[in-house]
């Protein structure tokens, strides 16, 4: 599903491995937690969520980072039971919100947001380091490192 995910959102990036995603999801050094949704013996859907943390305000929030429903199984109230899911671990794990990225073009997902009055942010712009840009900073000297 994630490359469907992939495929739906036209992302150019050569899609995950099945062994990425059991070592980042399962393994010891667990990256997210994932939830799946099946309709009529199916797998239909799936949220995937990690943690984030802010210092400065000293408040628990969780990045969704995928909810996919596939085409077929869409108007069957997967979705929304998948985001319930992800909202009533955000509570029990003391978050606050819950924040994601939304596709401009991806009118589905707009109105599907809209309808669960999830509000835009228009005061934040969510900012990207591309993996050359993070080989860039990490092959400056560190001027953190004790000399």
């Amino acid at each position: 599903m994630a490359r469907e995910l992939a495929l739906a959102v036209e992302d150019p990036r050569p899609p995950i491995s099945a062994d990425a995603l059991l070592r980042d999801g399962i393994g010891p050094e667990r990256w997210f937690d994932c939830w799946l949704a099946e309709c009529e013996g199916d797998v239909a859907g799936y949220a995937l969520a990690c943690r984030g943390f802010e210092a400065h305000t000293g408040k628990r929030r969780l990045w969704l980072g995928d909810l996919y429903v596939r085409a077929s199984a869409r108007q069957r109230g997967i979705g929304r039971a998948l985001l319930e899911t992800v909202a009533r671990h955000a509570v029990a794990i003391g978050c606050d919100a819950i924040y994601w990225e939304l596709w401009r073009q991806n009118s589905v997902g707009s109105a599907f947001y809209a309808g669960l009055k999830a509000q835009e942010l228009t005061d934040l712009a969510i900012m990207r380091m591309d993996a050359q840009s993070l080989l860039a900073l990490d092959r400056r000297p560190n001027p953190m490192s004790p000399t």
